[in-house]
């Protein structure tokens, strides 16, 4: 009996060890042969090489970079891509009015004639990466100071980038992994014709909206359709009647057979950044420090865009996307701090760090190198916080104001026409770029917004900048104390850059001598004053700071995998395509408390009856549709699955990034993680840790049942087994 009991715990011990290792992790594709094992155990069915394949078709070739942050995939041969309807928001928006209110009522495109163009909306496709550190590092003399590193890493690295963009055939970069250990080219096609095809309303896509942002039990079908175009070699090209529909190596079969508890899950994306290597005293510094700032002004801000956007649809729809990008890390950094005080993370840090400190006073040769290096995290973390939160107060408070960033964009051109001999070439280029900038800004501008959230944010400035205030805020509290309106209302009344006509018109009938217009333009004297001090004295010290800390978290990652020889450390998100895997689950979030793994149309109904609540409100057909159970043949188990969780570990930029079953197939899109899930990029705990999908059959009943676009199946491979 003894020995049975000793072999049940040695296998449960196993399996928990593997279950933790097996969820926790974003790794290179190209890298994926050291992680197969693990996943053909999850549940995979395919080889290293079917995932990630340089000389070959892989499912790599159906992953994209969708705009600047998010991530899409290829669902048919003829160009269609799938992301997050909040990935396409902006765009969705910008195609949008009060007449046409594509926002609130969706858009479909009945042919592809109907397709609407987007530009500067791009998709990048991976070409291939390759790991570059012998080249990247032979070139480092270690006698280098940390500048002359840098440099030197620059250099070279521009030098591989321009080998391998073959006469701007492709765009290339190398990335530096693990703080500057190891470096990776990646070489990129990026394709310019991207057009809107489908959005469902949001009342779909947003469903939930600000209140489940960040939460589970969520209904929303957070998705939106795109189709990419080419030229007729299938080429990258600029928008064109004459392009086609760009086909892609390899495009994912679409399922139809809907997830079940335990099935595998990968995500294949481009997350954007963890910090999973931080040390004690930066996580201190967040949870105590720069997370309670941040949650503070966006709290403000926010409450002023509510109030401003319930009085008009058209404040509504102007506002709409700014109010979810300030909400999303609002939410999100509440979530990290409750994860992280959860977790003990502080002290979990500092144990790492005992035991690495210990390691490295061994006395054996190999460790010689490390001694020391914690006791010079913590003195330099106590010269560098203070300034770092001068930037990060910055950025949230006196760039919050919209018009202290429009105009700072004026900068360069007072700079170039006040030059002895003004070239007015550049100073052409300069001013066409200003007119599509204003044509962009006063597009979604709120004076009167604006004008509120200005004196609340210098407020904020006066409450948290402490012995690091830019004396432009320092001379205003002086003078006004916090009844600062007076001040904001005179820099309205009298700028001209808060006037699309008067900025329009300055910039029609510009010469260089009206440079001395706009150094009078009280909105640019503040910003000018306001980023001078920031640009000027906090920045060149931040930048020496950073150049420091990566060298010392280079030595620690450095020394964790020399002390951890074992252990398979996966290098922080930076915005490379990566892999993570696990399986679909629920958890237990709190006491008492579980997280079922789905979610289903009853779900909306009963969020719906809760009419006081803005965003479960839904459509009269939608409601119908759903009460009479009209699914199709889209239902599982004679539900009709909404969304589900999975054991993955993502991260920003996996937005749109597909969830792929152990054959290959497109199960759902990623769109989120649980509110319980936050503290991720820093600690990530497998029992808690969930992201959140939209399933793929409720994707397939909106476009063919609610939306009727079947020709858009038409041209999927829908697998039902």
């Amino acid at each position: 009996m003894l020995k049975k009991k000793l072999l049940f715990g040695l296998i449960l011990l196993i399996f928990v060890s593997f279950r933790s290792v097996a969820v926790e992790g974003m790794w290179l594709p190209s890298l994926i042969e050291k992680n197969i094992e693990e996943m053909q155990m999850l549940g995979l069915e395919l080889e290293a090489l079917d995932l990630y394949n340089e000389d070959g078709t892989s499912l790599k070739d159906a992953i994209v970079r969708f705009g600047r942050g998010c991530t899409g995939a290829f669902i048919s041969p003829d160009g269609l891509l799938v992301t997050n309807h909040h990935c396409g928001y902006g765009v969705i928006q910008s195609h949008s009015s009060v007449e046409n209110d594509y926002l609130t009522e969706g858009f479909w495109a009945a042919s592809r004639d109907e397709e609407l163009p987007n530009p500067g909306l791009t998709i990048t496709l991976l070409v291939r990466m390759e790991n570059v550190t012998a080249r990247v590092l032979e070139t480092i003399d270690p006698n280098m100071d940390e500048r002359e590193r840098n440099r030197a890493v620059r250099e070279i690295s521009r030098t591989i980038a321009d080998e391998a963009k073959e006469d701007g055939r492709y765009e290339a970069m190398v990335n530096p992994f693990y703080y500057g250990n190891e470096y990776y080219l990646f070489v990129y096609n990026i394709y310019r014709d991207v057009r809107l095809v489908g959005a469902p309303p949001s009342s779909i896509g947003k469903f939930g909206g600000d209140v489940d942002n960040w939460m589970w039990p969520r209904h929303s079908g957070d998705f939106a359709l795109f189709r990419v175009y080419a030229d007729e070699e299938n080429n990258p090209a600029e928008y064109s009647n004459d392009n086609v529909p760009f086909i892609p190596d390899h495009f994912f079969p679409v399922s139809n057979r809907g997830p079940e508890k335990h099935d595998f899950t990968m995500v294949y994306g481009f997350p954007g950044s963890t910090q999973r290597y931080l040390t004690s005293d930066a996580v201190k510094y967040i949870v105590e420090s720069e997370n309670p700032m941040g949650i503070d002004i966006r709290t403000r801000v926010l409450q002023i865009y509510e109030q401003e956007m319930a009085k008009s649809d058209e404040v509504r729809i102007q506002y709409a996307s700014k109010h979810a990008g300030v909400s999303n890390a609002w939410k999100r950094w509440m979530g990290e701090n409750r994860g992280l005080h959860r977790l003990d993370a502080v002290n979990v840090k500092k144990e790492l760090e005992r035991e690495f400190d210990q390691w490295a006073q061994s006395g054996s040769m190999e460790t010689e190198l490390y001694r020391g290096l914690m006791q010079a995290f913590e003195q330099y973390y106590t010269e560098y916080l203070p300034n770092r939160f001068a930037m990060r107060l910055y950025f949230e408070a006196g760039r919050r104001i919209e018009i202290v960033r429009f105009a700072e964009q004026f900068a360069q051109l007072v700079t170039l026409s006040s030059e002895k001999n003004p070239d007015q070439e550049k100073i052409d280029v300069e001013i066409e770029k200003l007119k599509r900038s204003a044509e962009s800004f006063f597009r979604n501008y709120n004076s009167d917004i604006d004008r509120r959230i200005m004196a609340e944010m210098i407020r904020q400035y006066m409450k948290y900048a402490g012995e690091m205030v830019p004396p432009v805020i320092n001379d205003l509290q002086s003078k006004y104390d916090e009844n600062i309106e007076p001040f904001v209302e005179r820099v309205f009344k009298r700028s001209s850059l808060v006037s699309e006509e008067q900025v329009m018109e300055l910039l029609e009938n510009y010469r260089p001598r009206h440079y001395r217009r706009i150094e009078r333009d009280h909105a640019f004297q503040f910003a000018r004053e306001l980023r001078s001090f920031v640009f000027g004295e906090i920045m060149p010290a931040q930048q020496k700071y950073d150049s420091k800390l990566d060298s010392l978290y280079r030595l620690y990652t450095a020394g964790l995998r020399v002390m951890k020889s074992d252990y398979n450390f996966f290098p922080d998100a930076n915005g490379t395509l990566r892999i993570s895997y696990g399986r679909v689950e629920g958890s237990y979030p709190r006491d008492a408390v579980q997280f079922l793994p789905f979610t289903t149309g009853d779900g909306i109904l009963e969020k719906a009856a809760q009419n006081e609540v803005e965003d479960y409100r839904i459509s009269e057909r939608l409601e119908t549709m759903l009460e009479n159970r009209r699914y199709g043949s889209f239902a599982n188990h004679d539900d009709l699955v909404v969304n589900f969780i999975a054991s993955n570990h993502t991260t920003g930029g996996n937005s749109g990034s597909p969830v792929i079953d152990g054959q290959g197939n497109f199960i759902g899109i990623n769109f989120d993680r649980s509110w319980e899930s936050t503290m991720s990029d820093i600690m990530f705990d497998p029992e808690q840790c969930r992201n959140i999908a939209v399933n793929s059959q409720y994707i397939l009943w909106v476009i063919s049942q609610y939306a009727g676009m079947d020709y858009l199946l038409d041209e999927m491979n829908i697998v039902l087994e």
